[in-house]
């Protein structure tokens, strides 16, 4: 009888596997095999609009949330909201406490080379594909741009990270840290491939806008070089962009952000928002950021003494929104709600009103475009280019374009104080943007900041919404350079990366 129920149990066995087989052998409805993709044009446009996607992929709000890290790391932001146990790690980071465990460094690093996985597929596939070479030339050089893009910020937040052209799997053995030389090699190299083949902005049809342009490869090339100090580099590449007559500040300040304004004249490269309730689809910052009273989470709050810095420029009251200001009629006097609010303000360039916004009753989503490069970027890139260098007159024509557009007076400096001048209005101009902490540790000067910051919050503030916080007494300038490695990654490499110093 065990002999019978044993031949039974083998034959069904093979029945099963013999089953199992045809049915592995039928393709699976809605997938599809990477080595069978990119056979036509709409394949490989979707996996390119699929590269773009991480930038800011759908996951609600945490991609938009690592953007404002750059303010929240300086002196021109708080964590916000203070409401204990809300996105603790968020506010690790902005006071410095930081960890490799910390869940915000590992979702910047995973969505990142999320990225790089997306664009070395279409690099290494689409030239095989049966479509014009024309069309291989362009959707190449979009993602070319992209991984320099992600390789950008990667570089900026972790120093020397793996560097990979080729797709890569799970099964393939863990790669070792590459320099940061590398790196920036490596970025430089696939932005000037990638400006060939990319179109001007005033080429781009209107579905294309938002897209990968050759002013944005300029752009970031121009940036990428002034990081690395490499200022006659820096300056070439930004003349390249002033030249080519794409890009003006014609725009007025107030309008830059405006969510009725996108790729507005001075937008060199912008994540594309649309809104849509049924995808959740759309920018999450104006939620984020927006004050508790108002539907928002009250996340990267504006500090006092990036309001008291910026005291009597133009650009103040569309930059920062206070408590009990006037802000529209929906919002005679603004609640900034101060009980869960560290600094009793916030980011005026991510708020929308009531009229704009796509339910009237509570923040969610929003068609607001994210800009990640724009004209006033460049030209101020340019200046500071022009001044490392000696060459007054040119840096000073592009800091006074810049201050011309708000009315402000010609700056007639020279030598350092010219310099310092170009650091300031990069603070104004740019301001609650997400490039602060990153301006202040790539000249240097994040150390002296951070000091003045705590000195000034501890010992010389009488704000009665931000007095007294310690924020960035924890800096350490022997590690908050840049950010650990993600423990999980180094765990995932066998212990084959290294971790950042001291952390």
């Amino acid at each position: 009888m065990k002999m019978i129920k044993n031949t039974l149990f083998i034959l069904f066995g093979i029945l099963v596997l013999s089953s199992c087989e045809d049915f592995l052998d039928k393709p699976i409805k809605g997938k599809q095999l990477v080595s069978n993709y990119y056979s036509n044009i709409d394949e490989i446009e979707s996996a390119v609009l699929g590269s773009y996607a991480t930038l800011s992929p759908q996951d609600w709000w945490e991609n938009d949330f690592f953007y404002l890290v750059g303010d929240i790391c300086s002196d021109d932001a708080f964590k916000g909201n203070s409401i204990e146990g809300d996105q603790r790690d968020f506010g690790n980071l902005a006071q410095f406490n930081i960890t490799p465990q910390n869940e915000w460094l590992d979702i910047k690093w995973k969505y990142m080379y999320q990225g790089i996985y997306r664009t070395n597929l279409i690099i290494n596939r689409v030239p095989d594909a049966p479509v014009s070479e024309e069309l291989k030339s362009k959707y190449i050089a979009e993602a070319k741009f992209l991984r320099a893009f992600f390789y950008f910020e990667l570089v900026k937040n972790f120093g020397g990270v793996p560097l990979t052209t080729t797709p890569r799997t799970i099964s393939d053995e863990p790669l070792d840290r590459a320099t940061e030389s590398d790196i920036w090699s490596q970025i430089e190299k696939d932005l000037m491939e990638a400006i060939p083949n990319l179109p001007l902005k005033s080429e781009q049809p209107l579905e294309g806008q938002g897209r990968a342009t050759k002013g944005a490869a300029q752009a970031f090339l121009a940036k990428a070089a002034l990081y690395q100090n490499n200022c006659p580099d820096a300056e070439t590449y930004a003349n390249q962009v002033v030249s080519s007559g794409e890009y003006n500040l014609n725009d007025s300040f107030d309008q830059v952000w405006a969510v009725n304004n996108p790729n507005g004249n001075g937008s060199i490269f912008e994540i594309q928002n649309q809104y849509s309730e049924t995808f959740d689809a759309g920018s999450a910052l104006p939620t984020v950021t927006g004050s508790r009273a108002d539907g928002g989470w009250g996340f990267c709050t504006p500090s006092s003494h990036l309001e008291n810095f910026m005291a009597g420029d133009p650009r103040l009251e569309h930059t920062i929104i206070k408590e009990g200001q006037y802000v529209d009629e929906e919002h005679p006097e603004f609640d900034t709600r101060p009980s869960e609010n560290e600094s009793g303000r916030i980011n005026r360039k991510y708020y929308l009103s009531f009229a704009d916004r796509a339910d009237q009753e509570a923040h969610k989503r929003s068609p607001l475009n994210h800009i990640l490069m724009r004209y006033a970027d460049l030209l101020l890139i340019h200046a500071e280019a022009c001044s490392q260098q000696g060459k007054d007159e040119l840096a000073r024509a592009s800091l006074n374009a810049v201050r011309a557009r708000v009315g402000l007076p010609e700056i007639t400096l020279g030598g350092a104080d010219l310099l310092n001048a170009i650091y300031n209005e990069r603070r104004m101009e740019l301001a609650l943007e997400g490039h602060r902490y990153y301006d202040l540790k790539r000249t240097g000067m994040l150390e002296a900041a951070i000091a003045d910051f705590v000195d000034y919050n501890m010992n010389r503030s009488t704000d009665q919404y931000d007095a007294n916080n310690d924020k960035g007494v924890l800096f350490d300038p022997n590690k908050h350079y840049v950010f650990p490695i993600p423990q999980s990654e180094i765990d995932l490499s066998e212990g084959l990366l290294d971790q950042n110093p001291n952390y």
